[in-house]
């Protein structure tokens, strides 16, 4: 079997929050057999790690992200470890159940989410190389790049120069990433030229959500 907690630091969080979802069932522990404490201690490194991650988020530093990176590691360590021995072969727990967690023994074909109904706000950043951009999809909710429940993904859309079009769906470029950011790179000869940006969410099935409204940022 592939191993189930994906590398994306997105689809770990993802994750995570399916974790803690669960996690406030009540008497989720006798329900499925587990040891309490350890569960607790599982959510524990989850919960250091959202903070940490929410952390670089705000303030992009070396510190802040050496302090997520270091966290990440320690939470995936320890949900591999109680998934290995308490979720994924217990007999108290169907398909369904293990899905929540993001663990699946029998099927890995994705589950499919309703189509996205959250529109995001695009964020773009300049970097320090002044012909990059930094196009963020914000959510709405959460006022940061975590996805709503029901996004997969984002599908970024752009053009360079011309005449402003209506909406993200005029947009000529795009292109779908599970992160909810992308790196914009342009050439010397798009110095000083108009882009014009937008993004929506998309499920599992590529159906997008609302277009944001478009986000207007100069080159170099």
């Amino acid at each position: 079997m592939k191993d189930w907690l994906t590398a994306s630091e997105q689809g770990f969080t993802d994750v995570c929050r399916k974790w803690l979802e669960v996690g406030k069932k009540t008497n989720v522990s006798t329900l499925y057999g587990w040891d309490g404490e350890k569960f607790q201690d599982v959510v524990k490194k989850i919960m250091i790690f959202l903070g940490a991650r929410e952390a670089f988020v705000n303030v992009d530093s070396s510190i802040n992200r050496k302090a997520k990176q270091a966290a990440q590691k320690e939470a995936a360590s320890a949900m591999r470890v109680f998934a290995n021995t308490s979720v994924r072969y217990n007999p108290l727990m169907d398909e369904i159940a293990r899905s929540e967690m993001g663990i699946r023994t029998k099927d890995s074909t994705l589950t499919s989410a309703p189509r996205p109904t959250i529109r995001p706000e695009t964020v773009v950043e300049n970097t320090t190389n002044r012909l990059e951009h930094k196009i963020k999809a914000i959510s709405g909710d959460t006022r940061s790049t975590s996805k709503p429940a029901e996004a997969y993904g984002v599908r970024f859309a752009w053009q360079v120069g011309g005449t402003k079009p209506a909406s993200g769906e005029d947009l000529p470029k795009n292109k779908f990433s599970r992160r909810a950011y992308l790196i914009a790179t342009y050439s010397e000869t798009d110095k000083g030229k108009t882009v014009y940006y937008a993004t929506c969410y998309e499920n599992t099935k590529g159906e997008a959500g609302p277009w944001s409204l478009l986000e207007e940022a100069f080159i170099g």
